[in-house]
């Protein structure tokens, strides 16, 4: 299992993308292919052309959704307590628990994501 965080930090917004196997795409590659992800946000075009892009590749506990929704959860509380903005609406399991970093809920933002 595998989490992959996008991230622009010029622009403070990111991306996740989950595998239930492990990426086989290079970074490189993944960045190329960001038009076959469908993410439902108004500033998505803009975020796919930043020159600034970067990949971060995150192993999730396979068939532990509990611990891999911890990890994920962690990195996740990582990049918006520096005031990221993840884009579009969470899709993909396990869902990132963000609760042991006391975030109950976060802040949506319409047609853009949500952060802190």
């Amino acid at each position: 299992m595998e989490m992959l965080i996008v991230s622009s930090e010029r622009q403070k917004r990111l991306i996740m993308l989950f595998s239930r196997t492990t990426a086989k795409m290079s970074d490189k590659a993944l960045l190329k292919d960001l038009d076959s992800y469908q993410i439902n946000s108004s500033v998505y075009p803009a975020f796919k052309t930043a020159p600034d892009l970067r990949v971060e590749r995150i192993r999730l506990p396979y068939g532990d959704d509990r611990n891999g929704s911890l990890d994920g959860g962690d990195f996740l509380y990582r990049y918006l307590a520096k005031g990221y903005v993840c884009l579009g609406d969470f899709v993909g399991q396990p869902k990132p628990d963000l609760t042991p970093w006391g975030v109950r809920s976060v802040r949506k933002q319409p047609k853009i994501g949500f952060g802190l």
